[in-house]
């Protein structure tokens, strides 16, 4: 099959947006308003065009404009797309900055960033001068990042007296949005205006299917459901483009093994209703794919070729892709919850909301009329499918953003302008977390610790054990650690052969067992050192079923955090401490200064009971190289959690009871209300009855933190867990010899 051609735009493309037509309008809108905000159909050209217009027009005469996108990729082949339209070298005039990749200049006038990015810019620079012009774009995705956007630029510049005095010049914000949320958005800029463009929406016809039902929820055949429908599209339907919407990267390269193995089998002479088509071009995306692979989503197939785009829900809205006619949808997305029951954020497989799956249908209608084809049943959309999904800041960890809101002077972020308030547990675990990592201290305000861990791009517990190996003098350990746990998985797992499956895992038990001692962090740095001392590091990996590209990433963002912290290195009072032990226990020492949070005692044969308070019972996950072994184990730490039909620990490293005693109080001890830093004066007769009944049963609490860890401490002794063993060994024995009775 020939490699496609790159894609060619025309300069007459834009003018056939809808968006086009109202080009001077649009201008002028900006130009009168502080806020403004803009709704209009996914396709109507809000990304790509707006920017240019406001650039035309002279609004970078005094700063940047700044876009932000919610994921990564939109934000890089945005940036592509305008670049080249503006015909310029990307990097200079357009550019783009992500986590740990930055293609702009001094030269730079529209640049494209995640949200996060911009995030990070407020807290250098809360006022923004370097812009004149922000657009938030996609804020219908309700990102936590965009809704944190929205809360601080409501707050430092609704009120233009005060706005003038940080800045020369004004700011122009422009909220952009996808969805009829307008008025709700203009509310909260106090009823600012709002500019629509109307939508071409050609007529989509929607199929429901009978692959998956309200009991299916939690099963994941339907990624095999997905090809066998796409590839019936591939036979029965006429020319056109196929866009198909699975969970993760995972789960689209096994679509795309097994869609590939089986359009090898197609006869075009006879298998195929249109006769024009004469095969399949199968393209994955997702989030940490390189953007060369990315650049191929947009390009047009060669003659007679269909187009196969398996992706994640970064198609729905992010990124509009020509040609589609025909959606296959799975019906499920992976998403980031808190989880209750474990009390901790988990990633998890979950059914889409009604709305998005609106929004995916949709894609299908953008030149033409088109179909979409629903594995799912009726039934599964009536009682499974909520209408809306939720907002990110109602259902994820706040504990990076609570800290960058303190540091940026918001002390009652309880009472911060949410868009849409978090419950206020939530915010209270995120303030208890900071306070067990020293970020914060017993009245809510910022150390020094917490000041210096605000700095990185990274999640507060891994920062911390950063930071602890960096006064330890060992940072060496814990830099990579820390960039592999940034990157995409970098382990190839998925293959379509079972026999090459079983390589893998053998290639992988190798370098785990390349440590010394069987420990997933320490693993993760074996692969980053062996890598990267070899002369042919690509060669290196697959010979050892390693993503090189994810590899590739990950030594970039090493070198990232590495410049940080030799920056902040350089302050007079960095922490320095000394360690006497070896490389094993230091780098597993380092890591229980940041993860005592995720510690888990095991309980009975494979099963490990969480020390958080929840109690939670959890399994290693079949990906460890700790599988198979845990009767060898006692504690251990681990990095995040997966629920499927079980509940999995993933990335885990066993420690010593000892190493985490002193650290396990700090769990239990502290009032959370406290740490909200509420003013009094601000506080409801209700609310200090409250407060002060928290302040008495905070002492009482104190006095028996001590007793309670002195029990926890006993507990945990070799001849207590020997005992409980046997004596829960024993009433298995009873139980059995009743039943044979």
């Amino acid at each position: 099959m020939s490699k496609p051609t790159r894609l060619a735009v025309k300069d007459s493309e834009p003018k056939h947006l809808p968006i086009y037509q109202h080009k001077n309008k649009l201008v002028q809108a900006v130009r009168k308003s502080p806020f403004l905000i803009v709704t209009g159909e996914t396709g109507s050209g809000k990304t790509t065009q707006l920017p240019q217009y406001l650039h035309e027009a002279g609004f970078c005469k005094n700063g940047k404009i700044g876009i932000t996108q919610p994921r990564r990729v939109a934000a890089i082949t945005v940036a592509q797309r305008v670049a080249q339209e503006m015909k310029c070298t990307l990097g200079r005039e357009v550019g783009y900055q992500v986590r740990f990749d930055d293609c702009t200049s001094q030269e730079t006038a529209v640049k494209y960033m995640t949200d996060g990015c911009l995030l990070r810019e407020v807290l250098a620079d809360p006022s923004l001068s370097q812009y004149s012009v922000v657009i938030l774009d996609e804020v219908h995705e309700r990102s936590l990042n965009t809704d944190i956007l929205l809360g601080l630029l409501k707050n430092v510049f609704s009120d233009p007296a005060e706005a003038a005095k940080r800045r020369s010049f004004p700011l122009k914000v422009v909220v952009m949005s996808a969805t009829l949320e307008s008025d709700k958005l203009s509310a909260f800029f106090n009823n600012c205006p709002v500019f629509e463009i109307p939508g071409r929406v050609f007529p989509v016809t929607c199929t429901f299917g009978s692959a998956v039902g309200p009991k299916d929820v939690e099963r994941n055949f339907y990624v095999k459901e997905v090809v066998k429908v796409a590839l019936d599209v591939h036979i029965s339907e006429k020319a056109g483009d196929i866009l198909v919407f699975l969970t993760g990267q995972s789960e689209i390269e096994h679509a795309c093994d097994l869609l590939f193995e089986k359009a090898e089998n197609i006869d075009y002479r006879y298998d195929v209703q249109d006769r024009t088509v004469e095969g399949l071009l199968i393209l994955p995306l997702y989030g940490s794919m390189p953007t060369d692979q990315q650049r191929q989503i947009f390009q047009p197939p060669p003659p007679g070729i269909r187009k196969c785009v398996v992706a994640t829900n970064i198609a729905a809205t992010s990124l509009t892709i020509n040609g589609i006619k025909y959606i296959v949808d799975s019906g499920f997305v992976k998403q980031l919850n808190h989880n209750s029951r474990v009390g901790m954020d988990v990633l998890e497989v979950v059914p889409i909301s009604k709305s998005e799956a609106q929004q995916r249908a949709g894609r299908a209608g953008r030149t033409s009329a088109g179909k979409c084809f629903r594995i799912y049943t009726k039934e599964f959309w009536e009682k499974c499918m909520p209408e809306y999904t939720i907002p990110e800041i109602q259902r994820t960890s706040l504990t990076a953003v609570i800290l960058t809101l303190k540091c940026l002077g918001v002390h009652d972020v309880i009472r911060f302008p949410y868009l849409d308030c978090p419950e206020e547990r939530f915010i209270l675990e995120a303030l208890k977390q900071l306070y067990q990592f020293d970020a914060i201290d017993r009245r809510g305000k910022v150390t020094k610790l917490g000041e210096l861990m605000v700095e990185f791009p990274l999640h507060p517990g891994l920062t911390r054990a950063l930071l602890k190996s960096a006064s330890l003098g060992c940072q060496d350990l814990l830099l990579p650690v820390a960039a592999m746990l940034s990157v995409e998985n970098i382990f190839i797992r998925s293959v379509t052969w079972r026999t090459l499956e079983k390589e893998a895992a053998k290639k992988h038990r190798a370098l785990a067992e390349k440590t010394g001692s069987i420990n997933d962090f320490a693993t993760l740095l074996c692969v980053f050192n062996s890598c990267k001392s070899s002369d042919r590091p690509s060669a290196w990996c697959k010979e050892n079923w390693i993503h090189w590209r994810a590899l590739k990433s990950a030594f970039s963002v090493e070198t990232q955090l590495r410049e940080i912290l030799l920056r902040l290195q350089q302050v007079q009072d960095f922490p320095t401490e000394s360690f006497d032990g070896n490389k094993s226990e230091l780098l597993r020492r380092c890591l229980c200064s940041g993860y005592f949070t995720n510690v888990a005692r095991r309980s009975v044969g494979k099963v490990f009971c969480t020390m958080d308070g929840h109690g939670s019972m959890v399994h290693v996950h079949p990906s460890s190289s700790l599988f198979e072994q845990e009767a060898e184990l006692n504690w251990v730490i681990f990095h995040d959690v997966l629920v499927t039909s079980k509940t999995y620990i993933r990335t885990v490293c066993p420690i010593r009871y000892e190493w985490v005693k002193d650290l396990l109080p700090k769990l239990h001890e502290v009032d959370v209300y406290e740490l909200s830093s509420v003013a009094r004066q601000e506080v409801t007769e209700d609310e200090m009855v409250k407060w002060e009944s928290k302040e008495a049963a905070k002492r009482q609490q104190e006095a028996s933190a001590e007793d309670v860890m002195k029990k926890l401490e006993k507990r945990n002794t070799e001849d207590s867990v020997s005992d409980a063993r046997a004596r829960y060994l024993q009433r298995k024995q009873q139980r059995e010899q009743r039943k044979a009775l």
